[in-house]
């Protein structure tokens, strides 16, 4: 299995150690593929802060909507609280992990390691979800959702082509 790996060339190995074994995890990706890791996580990191810059917009929106009826001396709903709050908290760990799986990814262009990968999966459909939930302008929603559908797809096919076929090659290359 190691010998695959192995480059195949004319010179002679003299400095090479015998007891170093090449690992899956540790090859090196074609062309290709490192631009398909590149475009992901430089992806996932402007859309980290895309999330991140409408969580601020939207933090500020919903406290001038907070201080109008504190001005006007009425009450604000208990569960409208804790639902903002929740949305804030969601859309802000969201932003968060996508900046740290953008980076991830693009720190990891140099390996054949799929936990980057699936992390990123792992994003996007938690993103479709918060978004599809909470979000209610249809066209920025739907267009959102379509991009993270589309890298869902572009991942998975990433995945492929590094020779993971299921869900258990994803669980033994990570273990």
């Amino acid at each position: 299995m190691g010998n695959e790996l192995q480059p195949r060339t004319n010179e002679s190995d003299a400095g090479a150690l015998p007891d170093v074994q090449t690992s899956e995890l540790h090859a090196i990706p074609d062309g290709a593929t490192r631009f398909q890791r590149y475009c992901l996580g430089f992806i996932d990191l402007m859309l980290g802060l895309f999330t991140a810059w409408i969580t601020v917009v939207n933090t500020a929106e919903i406290n001038g909507q907070f201080l109008d009826h504190q001005a006007r001396g009425t009450h604000v709903p208990a569960g409208w609280i804790a639902t903002v709050v929740a949305v804030i908290v969601g859309f802000s760990v969201l932003s968060i992990a996508g900046l740290f799986i953008g980076i991830w990814n693009l720190r990891g262009l140099g390996t054949m390691s799929p936990a980057p990968l699936v992390a990123a999966i792992i994003y996007s459909l938690m993103s479709i979800v918060m978004m599809a939930v909470f979000l209610n302008e249809y066209g920025a929603t739907l267009s959102l959702v379509l991009l993270h559908a589309f890298l869902v797809f572009m991942t998975v096919r990433i995945l492929r082509h590094e020779g993971v076929k299921s869900l258990k090659d994803v669980r033994r290359r990570i273990a």
